[in-house]
């Protein structure tokens, strides 16, 4: 049977290998009660050179001060954490837990530089506290129960190796409890699945597997009275309490019911819960069980939240350094255009991103589109102008700062100043969901660093020197507008896709490069590529993804296999022929697919100095005119559809119904070939401005 004092040591172990910090629990004199555990090497220092247990009985003198978790300042921006533990006679004794050390803290003398202790930041003061009353809970309830418990046995170094290879520790504890030796049948954790819904995703017990996924709201029974009230509960002699009807698809209802809450790193509340299907109450052993199991039941998936948040956060600094390599490698506006679009709706899983900017070179406004804007994208363009001066200063009241910006219609949107010291280029804004508080925190600061570095390559960009190659290419392009502009859009639009599928397959750039333009010099032969370009990739690419397009055998170990595919999908005739192409990479093929088929790309260039002929009813009904294959009814449709009118409105205007409106919408879709209302207005746009 493991003593009290042995427990809490087992405790310590797992929670100082899992925190970084060094545990010990003393008497109210100052006195070592269990060992010392934990790798903390400041900490040891301190024990053993600088006195810290001097200052723990100078602390202690004063000891009726300690009547909660505090934090205390033992040296320059060092600091301890203490809780008080009770047991069963009511004396007191005191949890320790060090160190932790301020971000400026001077304290690399006792350090060597590989080594890395906890910091302690003003915000993650409460999460801290947290900890250490959990740690000192634990201890009390060792100590009030010296009788041999399922979890008394249950060895923590296997708890602390479950939680360090990212195993389910809570599904081994829940096997603990649940043991055919205990009082407790069934136990488990409801997790939130929405606003007010729970869901059980964890249940051990021979009857109590049949509840795994079921739900229950907020105030429903004693599990969503528990998640509403957000406190402990116990519930004895329940057998027939209708209240207990969550559990009805079990044999047997059970008798004895315990119930916890749970923080999680999200805010959001889970609930853990167990029982006893044949006791009608449970005695002190019990419920000293099912507190213990709920602490380190929490403490698990705190640990487990906290190992996402930390992946998630390196792998956005990953990107964010990868994008700044791209960014500062490439001389392509429209290209940083491309890629700050696609990142900034797949980071925040948007409806739709959108980037208006400033061409210094002809005055003009260009707004880029990725996703489907349901709203009067024209009101929304204007609304900027008149916020931002025509993009000559940042929105009032926000200066540079990424913002959240209501829309006419409702929609949110987070609005970043694309800047440049104090220039503004642009305005990248990003469409939002239903998202938690955490989540658009986490969103809003990601996107801030997103547009600070596409500002500053925007405006690098403008005043680099392109290269030879580069320049050669681009007159190779624009010779093509005047041989075959149909050809010219062709290649163009290639190169446009190539850009994104290169980006979001995070190829490297001298690859990416040549493949952009190869799409943007397709309309010339291979061979004559290669004798313009002796030292460049693009010939080979071309010639790779000309034998993947005839359907030759090319294999996959082939040098260029992988950049002649995406060659090859980007200037495919068609949808049709690009998907019955050879699969030469399978991520290559979804990411074409993902993007041709879900996120097409619009443009738009307008005037900046005015745009009241946007306004112009008669201007944008000259425009539709120009657009071929298009009833005259479907003209009119078009026309209001580009004056911002949802299908009501027009169906008010025209005096036909919704549904006929709807039906004249999907079939000018067909003929303009377009998926959306922003890619249909920007070819209304399009023929307007040219």
């Amino acid at each position: 049977m493991a003593t009290a004092i042995e427990l809490i040591e087992k405790f310590q172990q797992t929670f100082a290998s899992q925190y970084g910090l060094t545990f010990f629990l003393t008497d109210e004199k100052g006195e070592m009660v269990t060992s010392v555990e934990g790798n903390n090497r400041l900490c040891m220092v301190m024990l053993e050179q600088e006195g810290l247990l001097e200052e723990i009985e100078g602390i202690l003198k004063n000891n009726e001060r300690i009547s909660r978790s505090l934090i205390y300042e033992v040296g320059s921006g060092i600091h301890v954490m203490v809780s008080p533990v009770t047991d069963e006679q009511g004396a007191t004794y005191y949890l320790w837990a060090g160190v932790l050390v301020e971000q400026d803290a001077e304290v690399q003398g006792y350090l060597k530089t590989a080594e890395t202790i906890p910091v302690l930041h003003e915000a993650d003061r409460k999460e801290w506290i947290d900890l250490i009353d959990r740690m000192a809970e634990l201890a009390s309830l060792c100590m009030r129960n010296e009788a041999h418990t399922p979890l008394a046995g249950f060895c923590m170094e296997k708890f602390r190796k479950y939680m360090q290879e990212h195993k389910d520790a809570s599904a081994e504890m829940f096997s603990q409890v649940t043991g055919k030796d205990g009082e407790i049948d069934f136990m488990g954790i409801a997790e939130q699945t929405g606003e007010d819904t729970y869901t059980v995703t964890k249940i051990m017990g021979e009857e109590a597997e049949v509840l795994k996924g079921r739900k229950f709201l907020v105030g429903e029974g004693f599990l969503g009275r528990a998640a509403l009230m957000e406190e402990r509960s116990y519930w004895e002699d329940i057998g027939h309490d209708r209240r207990a009807k969550f559990f009805s698809p079990m044999h047997t209802r059970p008798k004895f019911l315990f119930i916890d809450v749970i923080k999680m790193a999200d805010g959001s509340i889970s609930v853990i819960f167990g029982g006893s299907l044949s006791k009608k109450k449970a005695g002190p052993s019990t419920r000293t069980i099912m507190q213990m199991a709920s602490i380190l039941v929490e403490s698990s998936m705190m640990v487990e939240g906290l190992r996402h948040e930390n992946t998630q956060q390196l792998s956005r600094l990953t990107s964010l350094v990868e994008l700044s390599g791209l960014m500062a490698s490439t001389p392509d506006p429209r290209r940083m255009v491309l890629i700050l679009l696609d990142i900034s709706i797949n980071l925040v899983e948007g409806p739709f991103s959108l980037i208006l900017i400033k061409d210094e070179k002809d005055g003009k406004g260009k707004l880029f589109t990725r996703g489907t804007y349901s709203g009067d994208v024209n009101q929304y363009v204007r609304s900027v102008m008149d916020r931002t001066g025509r993009l000559t200063r940042f929105p009032e009241s926000t200066s540079s700062e990424p913002h959240i910006q209501v829309l006419p219609d409702g929609e949110r949107v987070i609005e970043c100043p694309l800047s440049y010291g104090s220039d503004l280029m642009g305005i990248l804004s990003v469409g939002i969901n239903d998202t938690k508080e955490i989540d658009m925190v986490e969103h809003i600061a990601f996107l801030q660093t997103l547009s600070i570095i596409g500002g500053v390559s925007l405006q690098l960009a403008g005043h680099k020197d392109i290269c030879v190659a580069a320049e050669k290419t681009e007159a190779l392009h624009l010779a093509v507008a005047e041989m075959d502009p149909a050809a010219y859009e062709q290649s163009k639009e290639s190169a446009e896709l190539a850009a994104v599928i290169t980006t979001r397959l995070e190829l490297p750039e001298k690859t990416a490069r040549y493949i952009v333009r190869a799409c943007q010099l397709s309309y010339y032969s291979p061979a004559f590529i290669r004798k313009m370009f002796p030292e460049r990739d693009m010939g080979a690419i071309m010639e790779a993804g000309s034998a993947i397009a005839a359907h030759e055998s090319v294999s996959e170990t082939h040098p260029h296999s992988t950049a002649g595919y995406i060659y090859a999908l980007c200037t495919a005739e068609d949808m049709e022929t690009a998907e019955n192409l050879r699969c030469i990479d399978s991520q290559v093929r979804e990411t074409f697919l993902s993007l041709t088929k879900n996120t097409q790309i619009s443009e738009v260039v307008f005037d900046l100095p005015g745009d009241r002929e946007t306004d112009d009813r008669a201007a944008i009904a000259d425009a539709v005119s120009s657009l071929d294959d298009l009833s005259p009814r479907e003209r009119e449709v078009l026309t209001l559809l580009s004056k911002g009118k949802n299908n009501q409105e027009i169906a008010e205007t025209l005096y036909i119904s919704s549904h006929t409106v709807k039906n004249h919408v999907t079939k000018i879709f067909h003929k303009l070939n377009v998926s959306d209302r922003v890619s249909a207005i920007s070819k209304v746009y399009s023929y307007l401005h040219k």
